[in-house]
């Protein structure tokens, strides 16, 4: 079971991709969800919502699979993808339960970094108007 400090509530959500246009301002410099390291989709026969991000697993299938070890873990059990080591192959998405590596423009591929270097946490869970998504400490959880 994965032990993921930004709980999601997708019945909460309503699609207005404030997370994902936060989290590419924050990660990139400029609102496209196509750069952002999660990602909202909608299914319409019921009407609801999947919130794709990284659950931050105890032992990560992308890290396994990963044959150039661009991917590794940093002190908080983030894992995190060196680009420039990355050689696109999308081991990682293709291993990842969750569906939450993505591949963007420029064959790059992104994943939730927690928003690493921001002291206030993950910009995705403090932006959301709706309570979505909420971020929970690792040492807060029980």
């Amino acid at each position: 079971m994965p032990t993921t400090p930004i709980h999601v509530d997708a019945s909460r959500c309503r699609e207005c991709q404030a997370c994902t246009l936060a989290c590419s301002l924050y990660h990139e410099g400029a609102c496209g969800p196509a750069v952002a390291r999660l990602r909202v989709s909608k299914e319409m026969g019921p009407y609801t919502f999947d919130i794709h991000i990284c659950r931050h697993c105890d032992d990560p299938p992308c890290l396994a699979v990963c044959p150039t070890d661009a991917m590794s873990l940093d002190a908080r059990g983030v894992v995190l993808i060196e680009e420039e080591a990355c050689t696109a192959c999308g081991a990682c998405a293709r291993a990842c339960p969750y569906g939450a590596i993505f591949q963007a423009p420029g064959d790059r591929y992104l994943k939730c970094d927690l928003c690493a270097g921001r002291e206030e946490g993950p910009l995705c869970a403090e932006i959301c108007p709706v309570g979505a998504l909420t971020f929970v400490p690792v040492e807060e959880e029980v």
